[in-house]
């Protein structure tokens, strides 16, 4: 009733709902209260304290020591202000990473409000933004004829020359804005043109070195505006590479504008084989490989090879091929290369294993008219069981913001 009903009013995302559910699990069980002196798992070293044991020798009346005063002044004496990660199932990772959000929320509030003025190296602001316009404008990549690789792929019905060529089409559109806003920026300093609201803007994200707004409509990033053009170059030459070259032994499927359009044409190509059934009645088997993405020569038989994935809230045991708990400042563990398999859909999951959602970026909850979740992906627990890994809010994340 108070996961499902009550939280469910204010809950609409089903990964939280299953978190919601495995803490009124722990919470509304018998085991909470029965035990002597019962504490959260993993706080046996911290300061939580019960109170003292001779009240109730002392004095028989126990109603009237315990009152909600008593218990008040208790917290109080005892407790710590600041409750330990621990005591919620999650590492300390979680709190590190917590206050690295805090910080960096706090230091970007800070560098908006400075004022536009003449830099120590006698440079204005607009001779600083046009410094950065130049780099920027010769580092855009050259657009891929999309009309001359239709053509080519002609004949070619794989349903994932049809994901290249959407692919490519969008980032050629983020290309084209790249080039026309830059040099109407450029004209703009240059008193040719007047400098919009828009354009104003533009220079200020520019000048404090963060991705302009017009720029972010292809695909979600947090990274820093110096990351996100290597990353984007990075982006583009993969997917030259494949419509020059043909089909990648690897698919870095973080590079994807619409990943979950890549992963279905994976199933929607083998539910075209003779016998093979219908794409509704597929899925995948996520099978880790203990190959680097330099060691891998071929393509795969069924589905693909998948890199690009971090993850967050534990680490990947290369050895025994499952999660386990990742080290103090682990913030990020690069996930090996992954086997995207499609099989017919299992009557029921397998056990021991998590089912560890994956995200886009970093901001789970996504953007404006776009959730940030792509897909599931099942993972080996290892020797903890699936509930201890969601209480840590283990994901996998297609990119990261650095």
């Amino acid at each position: 009733m108070i996961a499902e009903c009550n939280y469910g009013g204010r809950i609409t995302d089903d990964r939280d709902r299953r978190l919601i559910k495995v803490y009124a699990k722990e919470i509304f069980d018998e085991g909470l209260v029965a035990p002597e002196k019962w504490r959260p798992v993993g706080t046996e070293e911290f300061n939580y304290v019960y109170p003292a044991d001779e009240a109730n020798t002392k004095h028989p009346d126990i109603a009237s020591i315990f009152t909600p005063d008593y218990f008040l002044q208790e917290i109080q004496k005892h407790f710590e202000n600041r409750d330990q990660p621990q005591a919620f199932g999650q590492h300390t990772n979680a709190e590190i990473t917590s206050q690295i959000l805090d910080t960096n929320e706090l230091l970007l509030s800070i560098l908006s409000l400075q004022p536009a003025q003449v830099s120590a190296t006698g440079q204005s602001p607009e001779q600083k933004t046009l410094n950065i316009i130049t780099p920027i404008k010769e580092g855009v990549p050259e657009s891929i004829d999309v009309r001359a690789l239709k053509y080519k792929m002609a004949k070619d019905d794989s349903p994932l020359s049809v994901v290249l060529i959407q692919e490519i089409q969008r980032y050629n559109v983020l290309l084209n804005i790249m080039r026309l806003t830059l040099d109407q920026l450029e004209k703009g300093i240059q008193g040719i043109v007047v400098i919009s609201p828009d354009l104003e803007q533009m220079m200020t994200s520019l000048n404090n070195n963060l991705v302009p707004a017009a720029w972010s409509d292809s695909y979600f990033s947090m990274k820093s505006l110096g990351s996100w053009n290597t990353d984007l170059k990075a982006r583009y030459e993969f997917f030259q590479l494949w419509a020059t070259k043909g089909q990648p032994f690897v698919y870095h499927i973080s590079y994807f504008t619409y990943p979950t359009g890549f992963t279905t044409s994976l199933l929607q190509k083998f539910s075209r084989k003779a016998g093979s059934p219908s794409i509704d009645r597929l899925e995948f088997d996520f099978i880790p490989t203990q190959k680097a993405v330099a060691d891998i020569s071929e393509v795969v038989k069924d589905g693909a090879f998948i890199t690009g994935l971090y993850l967050e809230g534990a680490k990947w045991n290369i050895e025994k091929q499952c999660l386990m708990e990742p080290e103090v400042m682990e913030l990020i563990c690069f996930m090996p290369v992954i086997h995207f398999k499609p099989i017919p859909k299992r009557l029921k999951p397998p056990a021991g294993i998590y089912e560890c959602p994956c995200y886009y970026y970093p901001k789970r909850q996504g953007g404006v008219g776009r959730d940030s979740y792509m897909l599931r992906i099942d993972l080996k627990t290892g020797d903890q069981p699936s509930e201890f890994w969601v209480k840590r809010g283990t994901a996998l994340l297609m990119s990261t913001d650095a």
